[in-house]
């Protein structure tokens, strides 16, 4: 055969698994070796030829076949399950779980599975949890031999959750501006931030305002995210012009809303005093944010990293949560987050209740004055460019 198309390749490979399904070595090894012989063979007839060697006992050359198979696609699950037990049978369940574990994600990203796939698959998962299982236990022992006492809680656990692959990393990825060397944290001790208990002590005042607002139903929550006809109004997320997410605004990009904050004074008091992030037409923004029934915040990015944001969960049903990055926080009332929304972040509510939470900017800590000052003024040479800023939210 001179040469095969992409039609009778497909004919061909199907022909050679179906004679390897009737327990026809020879004849599959025919209908594969005339793909090898067009130079035609992509993974799958590698891979039908490395069952084929197996069923007729031939050694080399089926692990042969097996490595030509994943040198014409690398992705090729069963061939990465098949390299896998390899090395297990050898007793390497280091080198075995080097294939098993990308064979496992790259099948999970595949919208459809072929059928005889399935059963490996799962044989496949259940040994590789196996040997994590058993990689742990193993990390743990020794470095208890080795005379250190590590935690699995604060910054080694998370190192070792990172190591195990319990976590994925998740780093500082803002919008617009980026100042760098600053930690990647994702929740911080609220311990490191003295006004934090001075403002717990407001709750229920502040509570009472944010009851007050919603009771009302007048409209005051607008749409967290809306659209300007000058910008593109772009809609990836889905949170354009939503109001399944809504926000009243006591400050907004740094300018006091006047007739809300006539209706919430003992809440705009209760922050006035905080380190709130300040640049001017900018921050801070000082809102209640409200989060509907069965809503869910998609997936996304603040807008740059020299800043925190804080929650103060108001009035909570249960099946509340928040997630930055690889940790997830259910939200209660009155009990503070600060938070990096530079990274990965996401909210919900799973409830049939309305979720309120008081939402404001701060500085980061680790910032200087001099520092927050040059950050303050570059962001307003910015916005000095052109007619108007972009708001931080688009």
């Amino acid at each position: 055969m001179a040469a095969a198309t992409a039609v009778n390749l497909q004919e061909l490979t199907a022909a050679g698994y179906a004679a390897l399904q009737r327990g026809d070595a020879p004849g599959a090894q025919r209908l594969f070796d005339q793909a090898v012989a067009a130079g035609c063979a992509d993974a799958a007839i590698w891979f039908g030829l490395f069952r084929t060697y197996r069923a007729l006992g031939q050694a080399a050359e089926e692990q042969s076949a097996l490595d030509r198979a994943l040198q014409a696609d690398t992705y090729y699950v069963p061939a990465l399950i098949a390299k896998g037990d390899t090395f297990a049978g050898a007793g390497d369940r280091r080198a075995a779980n080097a294939y098993y574990t990308p064979a496992l994600k790259i099948a999970a990203q595949l919208h459809s599975l072929p059928p005889e796939w399935l059963a490996d698959l799962r044989r496949v998962e259940a040994v590789s949890k196996g040997y994590a299982r058993e990689y742990e236990a193993h990390l743990w022992s020794a470095l208890a031999a080795s005379g250190v006492a590590p935690s699995v809680e604060g910054r080694f656990g998370h190192a070792m959750d990172l190591l195990l692959g319990k976590r994925q990393i998740y780093l500082q990825q803002p919008k617009f501006f980026y100042y760098p060397e600053l930690p990647q944290i994702q929740f911080f001790d609220q311990r490191g931030f003295p006004w934090v208990e001075g403002l717990v002590r407001q709750l229920e005042v502040i509570r009472a305002e944010a009851h007050a607002v919603l009771e009302a139903n007048d409209g005051s929550f607008a749409p967290y995210i809306q659209r300007s006809p000058r910008h593109p109004a772009f809609n990836e997320r889905g949170l354009l012009d939503n109001p399944e997410w809504g926000a009243f605004f006591l400050i907004k990009d740094g300018v006091t809303v006047q007739a809300n904050a006539a209706r919430c004074p003992r809440t705009l008091a209760a922050v006035s005093d905080l380190p709130l992030c300040r640049i001017d037409r900018r921050t801070p923004s000082v809102l209640f944010s409200l989060l509907r029934p069965g809503a869910r915040i998609p997936p996304h990015h603040g807008f740059m990293n020299a800043r925190l944001i804080v929650h103060l969960p108001l009035i909570v049903p249960q099946g509340c949560a928040l997630r930055v990055g690889n940790e997830t926080r259910s939200c209660r009332a009155g009990e503070v987050m600060v938070f990096d929304d530079s990274i990965e972040h996401e909210a919900w509510n799973s409830s049939s209740e309305p979720r309120v939470v008081l939402i404001f900017d701060v500085w980061r800590p680790e910032l200087s004055r001099e520092e927050r000052g040059l950050i303050a003024a570059t962001l307003a040479a910015v916005d000095s460019f052109g007619a108007e800023p972009r708001r931080w939210t688009e």
